[in-house]
């Protein structure tokens, strides 16, 4: 595969010239949108889905790893399984609705029958069927299982790549992140009923950058602010309680990158007292201590957990599930999640927020949207081809800033003092380019590896072909001799035809392992559980 962009072009960070800068080709690179695919979306952790999107015994979930469609589905005891949802006989899609609740799934092509952790149950019409005695032992039929599917705190993750680092080593202290959304309540966090799913033409890195762009956030999105802001004066004035996007990052902030490319955009909230958790706050701190409790009901916080989702506890709270289907067009799904537990009226507080800055029909997101299509459009303009990322260069610092110390959050590698900085950008876009060179890295070893296969194939056909060339001569030669008379005595016997025989062939080809990311000893203790 030979990509339009070199590597050594893609991300430039360079202190010493004053460079942050991301070339455009990144998010509009076919070869590029390929090894994403393989190397990012399939070879690593991503994101499934939450443990309350299937409450009860039979309930199944599906989505996709890359461009590979699974089901998630709870057996009979509760467990849950991760599954290729494609059917063992010549692979029908499964599972054709988003969510259904079976404990046994018939295929509607010939009606092999599974329950649902995957084990074969009955094939249709089996007498006399023909079948060979080896069909359907050992689990030969069963349906495939995800290699790598786990929980951490209800969100399920999993991964096509066996050999991928424990869960919680690769989210690293993304987790405890996630931890103070979790423990908002004694019995932990729900997805409601409901979602949103659209389309935009744009890269998915353009919604990855996104939600960690705090700098857009007063521009772009300036119609929510004022419209928000006019509530609660004139004919405008309404009980609905909102957080005021235009003191978003003026009452302090910042950024932190995490190891993996996940990131975490965060602020202290302006008008905080808005928030559904207030009611919480003294609980929460005595709980959890001062810092903690105050960062969870006070502060503002968008996590990426890369690739593909965002965790979001700001304007409202939601889960961000994002998919690519192409080089410039992506599929977003969102979620209003909530602390279960939580009173009516916080509820419903809590959800005329999401509707109104989320939705796909609310204030903001179609302003996103519009900007997210307009960049990839002209991405295509490679006489201007480089992103600046260096906004805030002067404020970044390494490791945990004294907010993140507080909180116990050791594993930041960088933080940026402000939310407007763009420190995140430089690190998430450094982690894809490690991913990319790995994959390229194997992907030249597997070229010379069939180079030389090639090489060899052509010299055995050589050897082959001059030995014809010898055997031919020869025969033409004799050929060439007198005939000998045959005595009519003698009857010619018929020619007696030689077995043809198959040439077992020794030759192997030659490949190279898709590159992983590299496992390494941790102290760790792991709070995940296999699923």
């Amino acid at each position: 595969m030979t990509m339009h962009l070199d590597l050594d072009q893609a991300v430039i960070e360079d202190p010493e010239k004053g460079l942050y800068r991301a070339n455009r080709s990144i998010f509009t690179d076919e070869e590029i949108f390929e090894l994403e695919m393989k190397h990012i979306f399939e070879g690593n952790w991503i994101y499934l889905a939450h443990e309350s999107q299937l409450p009860n015994p039979g309930d199944y979930f599906t989505t996709y790893i890359g461009r590979q469609p699974i089901m998630i589905t709870r057996s009979k005891d509760g467990t849950l399984n991760g599954l290729i949802n494609a059917c063992a006989h010549r692979g029908a899609m499964l599972c054709r609705r988003k969510t259904d609740n079976r404990l046994t799934i018939t295929c509607p092509f010939h009606g092999w029958t599974f329950r649902n952790d995957g084990k074969l149950l009955k094939v249709k019409d089996p007498e006399d069927a023909g079948y060979p005695e080896q069909f359907n032992t050992d689990g030969s039929h069963d349906l495939t299982r995800i290699p790598r599917f786990e929980s951490y705190r209800g969100f399920l993750f999993g991964s096509l790549n066996p050999d991928v680092l424990p869960l919680t080593e690769h989210l690293g202290d993304a987790t405890k992140v996630i931890d103070m959304l979790v423990d908002q309540s004694p019995e932990g966090l729900e997805v409601l009923r409901g979602s949103s799913t659209y389309t935009y033409d744009g890269n998915w890195k353009v919604q990855a950058e996104n939600g960690a762009d705090g700098y857009h956030v007063t521009a772009t999105h300036w119609n929510y602010a004022a419209t928000t802001s006019r509530r609660s004066t004139g004919e405008s004035k309404n009980t609905t309680k909102t957080v005021d996007a235009g003191k978003w990052g003026k009452q302090g902030g910042g950024t932190w990158s995490f190891p993996n490319g996940h990131l975490c955009l965060w602020t202290w909230a302006g008008n905080w007292e808005s928030r559904p958790l207030v009611p919480w706050l003294d609980q929460l701190k005595e709980k959890y201590g001062e810092a903690k409790g105050e960062f969870m009901v006070k502060g503002s916080r968008n996590l990426l957990l890369y690739p593909n989702v965002y965790v979001m506890d700001q304007f409202s709270t939601q889960i961000r599930h994002f998919r690519p289907i192409s080089v410039n067009k992506t599929e977003v799904t969102i979620y209003c999640i909530a602390p279960k537990g939580e009173s009516a009226e916080a509820r419903a507080h809590r959800i005329r927020q999401y509707e109104d800055f989320f939705n796909a029909s609310g204030m903001a997101t179609p302003d996103d949207l519009e900007e997210f299509r307009s960049c990839q459009f002209t991405f295509q303009a490679t006489a201007a081809p480089w992103n600046d990322m260096s906004r805030g260069a002067e404020h970044w610092v390494d490791g945990p800033d004294p907010v993140a110390d507080s909180l116990g959050m050791d594993g930041v590698i960088a933080s940026g003092i402000k939310n407007e900085d763009e420190g995140l950008y430089p690190i998430q876009h450094g982690y894809w380019l490690q991913v990319m060179r790995a994959a390229t890295a194997g992907q030249d070893v597997a070229l010379a590896g069939a180079k030389q296969a090639a090489e060899k194939i052509g010299a055995d056909h050589k050897l082959v072909k001059q030995a014809k060339g010898g055997a031919a001569k020869k025969s033409a030669a004799r050929n060439a001799s007198p005939a000998k008379k045959v005595s009519p005595a003698k009857k010619a016997s018929p020619a007696r035809k030689a077995p043809a025989k198959a040439a077992a062939s020794t030759r192997k080809t030659t490949t190279a392992k898709e590159a992983a990311p590299a496992k390494k000893a941790t102290t760790r203790k792991s709070t995940t559980k296999r699923v």
